[in-house]
């Protein structure tokens, strides 16, 4: 939950309009902010759901060739996997949450020793992201797909529709969203630790 749910909520129509906007894509375009706006929403939308990602301009073919459709494709799938993910890990936490109600000292416990880990590992890779990005980003792309599925020429309407600042200040607002959850965990797991009553041994 620490690791996946504040980017996941980055995908949405107004940090991307907001990012698209800072790096110039409807000037690349040529076309009104409100119109890469509606074409990225069905991206998105596509992205969540497994669509077809033929979103077009008015009156003109889809925007994405054959190629940078299957990799959108290809990113859904991680998408929906890492939903999936965060759904599951939201039920188990629910439910330990009840199962240890009784045990609030050992909640704070194990709350703090997830949000710790997380957070430190999250702020290393922000620092790897923020100092190398190019590297990082490609790493990830070897990591998670298939080869040569990911690599476009420059220019294309993919990279134009999300260029390369784009996605760096998407990584590290992913980041940044990664430790601020896991500074509230660590607040709410440090009150609980301390609120617990504490148990005195028998003699």
């Amino acid at each position: 939950m620490i690791t996946l749910a504040g980017p996941l909520l980055l995908f949405n129509p107004l940090s991307t309009s907001a990012l698209q906007a800072r790096h110039e894509v409807p000037a690349a375009f040529g076309v009104s902010g409100a119109e890469i706006d509606r074409v990225t929403g069905e991206i998105l939308r596509d992205l969540f759901v497994g669509g077809s990602f033929d979103a077009a301009f008015s009156g003109e073919a889809p925007l994405l060739d054959e190629r940078e459709r299957s990799h959108m494709g290809d990113v859904s799938r991680l998408v929906q996997l890492l939903l999936a993910v965060t759904v599951v890990a939201l039920v188990i936490a629910l439910a330990m949450g009840l199962w240890l109600r009784r045990e609030r000292r050992r909640q704070g416990r194990i709350m703090l020793t997830a949000a710790g880990s997380v957070g430190a590992v999250a702020l290393v890779l922000a620092i790897v992201f923020a100092v190398a990005f190019e590297p990082a980003f490609l790493a990830f792309h070897q990591l998670f797909f298939p080869p040569g599925t990911y690599l476009f020429e420059p220019g294309s309407k993919l990279i134009t529709l999300f260029p390369g600042g784009f996605w760096f200040d998407a990584s590290l607002a992913a980041g940044g969203a990664i430790i601020l959850t896991a500074l509230v965990v660590t607040v709410v797991g440090l009150r609980r630790w301390r609120d617990a009553p504490q148990t005195s041994a028998l003699p």
